[in-house]
Parts: structure tokens; C-alpha cells; sequence
């Protein structure tokens, strides 16, 4: 399948997510064409944005590749000036909590691909909370007292899944 940019869902939540974290774009081609064992999507940083909070997957590894524009990303060791051609690989279970920024002056963009897992654990270290994911549904809970702060039904198929996972712990 064939998908031209103009193709490309945008995020469903760009407006909500301009609120907190900046301007930006994201294209969704992997939902365009249907994949479910992973995601892959196009993001544009407009300056002063970041994608998420810092934040890190017990059981889906992230691969990020920077296409233009510079890309900071912050890890738990600092952070990170990433330019076209450079990439960020982040292990399933490995507890390094990361973001992208864009702290220069013109728009940067870059491929994001991760794993969907149908559950899932995603550590936000900064803000005290800590999300699940089950099937279709998801919670995110504070990691000081356990109290549920948000919760829903999943928009895109989860399919993957793998005997042994820490996921299959969750509260």
C-alpha cells in the first residue's frame, strides 16, 4: 500500500497536545496503512516544542531517526543534540526516561517507530505517574498513592504479546 503524506491521519489530539507541549505535527502512517504490530509515525517539532513527557516502556522498544531540523533528546543522562541522519534506540525494560525538544529555531522531524504491545507499562519519572495498558483499554495512575487519574479505550489494535511479560503484573 501506497500512502502520500496527504494520506496520513493527523493526530486526533494535536490541538490538546499543543496545550501542553507545544505545537506539532504528527503523521500516523502505520494506522493509513494499517499495521498493528507497530506504530510509525512522522513527528514535526515547531521550536520550543517536545513530544511527551520524559518517559520510558517496560515492554515496546522506540526507534527514533531524525530527517531534518535538530533534535534534542533528553535522557536520564542529559541531553542529547541529534541532526539529520542521527537515530535514538531505547530498549524494551531499559529504565532510561527520554523526550524529544526542539530548542533550536526552525521546525525539526523525524520517524518514530515502537511496538505495540497489547500490555504495556510507561514510566513518566518527572510527573509521578505511571501508565497501563491492557488490550483495549489504558490507565494512567499516580506513582505516589496508586489513585487512577485518567482512563480509556485504546484507538489502534494492540496484537503483540509474549509469555513472561512484566506487564502481566499490573495493578
Amino acid at each position: 500500500m501506497i500512502i502520500r503524506k496527504g494520506q496520513a491521519p493527523a493526530d486526533p489530539e494535536a490541538e490538546v497536545r499543543a496545550e501542553q507541549y507545544g505545537v506539532s505535527e504528527r503523521l500516523r502512517y502505520s494506522d493509513a496503512g494499517g499495521l498493528t504490530q507497530f506504530g510509525a509515525h512522522v513527528e514535526t517539532l515547531q521550536p520550543g516544542s517536545r513530544s511527551s513527557e520524559r518517559h520510558w516502556h517496560e515492554e515496546e522498544d522506540e526507534f527514533l531517526y531524525v530527517l531534518s531540523g535538530e533534535a534534542t533528546v533528553i535522557e536520564d543522562d542529559g541531553a542529547h543534540l541529534l541532526h539529520p541522519g542521527d537515530a535514538a534506540c531505547w530498549p524494551a525494560g531499559a529504565a532510561n526516561a527520554h523526550q524529544v525538544v526542539n530548542r533550536s529555531d526552525e521546525p525539526c522531524a523525524y520517524l518514530i517507530f515502537g511496538t505495540r504491545m497489547a500490555r504495556e507499562v510507561i514510566h513518566y519519572p518527572d510527573v509521578e505517574k505511571v501508565g497501563y495498558i491492557e488490550g483495549e483499554t489504558w490507565r494512567l495512575h499516580r506513582t505516589s498513592d496508586g489513585s487512577v487519574i485518567m482512563e480509556g479505550k485504546m484507538e489502534q489494535v494492540r496484537p503483540l504479546a509474549w509469555w513472561g511479560s512484566r506487564a502481566d503484573q499490573a495493578p
